[in-house]
C-alpha cells in the first residue's frame, strides 16, 4: 500500500520518474515471433507498462493523460446518466482531479479495484495457462481471476468486484468474455461509471516476444450509448513479482495526514 500511495503522490505532484523506472525494467521489443503452440499462444512472462505505453494512464490513445475527459472533446459516448454520475466524482486524474475528500472507491474504502482499471495501475500480472482454465495473477491487490476455457457464462451470475469471465482462443489472441459486475467500480482513473449490465471484451495478443497488446471493448447500455473501444500495450519485465500491493487503510490515513493534507491545505 505505501509504494501504491507514493504513486497516488507522484500522480499529484507532477512527478513522472514512475514511468521511466518501469521503462528500464523492460527491454527493446524483439523482433521473432512469439510462438504458438497448436491452438494456444505462448504468453508466459511478466508484463507491465512501459515507457512507451504511458505508464499507468488512459485506455484511449487520443487522450492518454484524460485531458478531455467529461469535455465536448471527450470522444466517449456517455448516456446523460453516465456523464452526470461522471461530473460527480472526485477522481486521481482528469480535470476534476483531486486527493481532497476523493470519492475514488479503491483509495477511499480500499475496495477491488475491478476490471479492465486494474491494468492502469502500474504493477505486474502474469498468465498462468492449462487447457480448462486460464488464471491471471495480478501484484497489485494481490489477487487472481480464473479464466473459464471454451464454456458460456453461467445462467444469470451474482455480481461480483471482478464479474464472470470466460475465454477462448483465436488464433493468436487470447478473447475474454466478462459479464456479472457490480456497479462499484470504475472503468479508469478519471471516474468513467458503468452499471450492472457492463459486458468487457479483453483480447491479448503478444505482438513480439517483449510485448503484449490489450485491446478492449466495453458495451453498457444503461451508460453508454453504444460499445466503445481501448486498448494498451505492456513489455515483458525481468525484475519477476518482488513484492505485492495490498491496501491498507491505517497506511491510507497516514499517507492523507502526512502527504495530502499540506499540499491541498489553502495558503494562509
Amino acid at each position: 500500500m505505501r509504494n501504491l500511495l507514493l504513486h497516488s503522490a507522484a500522480a499529484l505532484l507532477g512527478v513522472l520518474g514512475l514511468s521511466a523506472a518501469l521503462a528500464g525494467q523492460t527491454k527493446p521489443p524483439a523482433s521473432s515471433k512469439p510462438a504458438v503452440q497448436g491452438n494456444v499462444p505462448d504468453l508466459s512472462g511478466d508484463w507491465g507498462a512501459t515507457l512507451q505505453s504511458g505508464g499507468g494512464n488512459s485506455f484511449l490513445a487520443s487522450d492518454p493523460n484524460y485531458k478531455k475527459v467529461g469535455t465536448p472533446e471527450d470522444e466517449v459516448p456517455y448516456t446523460p446518466w453516465a456523464l452526470a454520475k461522471l461530473h460527480s466524482e472526485k477522481p486521481e486524474q482528469g480535470p476534476n482531479a483531486t486527493f481532497e475528500n476523493t470519492t475514488d472507491p479503491r483509495i477511499k474504502y480500499c475496495d477491488p479495484i475491478g476490471v479492465p482499471r486494474i491494468y492502469l495501475v502500474p504493477t505486474q500480472f502474469r498468465f498462468v495457462q492449462t487447457p480448462d482454465i486460464v488464471y491471471i495473477l495480478y501484484q497489485y491487490g494481490p489477487t487472481w481471476r480464473p479464466i473459464l476455457m471454451n464454456r458460456p457464462h453461467r445462467p444469470d451470475p451474482e455480481p461480483t468486484w471482478w464479474g464472470d469471465s470466460v475465454g477462448k482462443y483465436e488464433g493468436d489472441t487470447l478473447v475474454i468474455d466478462s459479464i456479472g459486475f457490480n456497479d462499484k467500480t470504475w472503468l479508469d482513473h478519471s471516474g468513467r461509471p458503468h452499471s450492472e449490465d457492463l459486458h468487457v471484451v479483453e483480447r491479448f495478443r503478444r505482438v513480439n516476444h517483449d510485448t503484449l497488446q490489450l485491446d478492449v471493448t466495453f458495451e453498457d447500455p444503461k451508460a453508454y450509448t453504444k460499445p466503445w473501444t481501448g486498448g494498451k500495450t505492456f513489455g515483458l519485465q525481468h525484475g519477476g513479482f518482488d513484492d505485492a500491493y495490498s491496501c491498507s487503510m491505517s497506511e491510507y490515513m497516514h499517507f492523507q495526514q502526512s502527504v495530502v493534507d499540506p499540499v491541498v491545505a489553502p495558503k494562509k
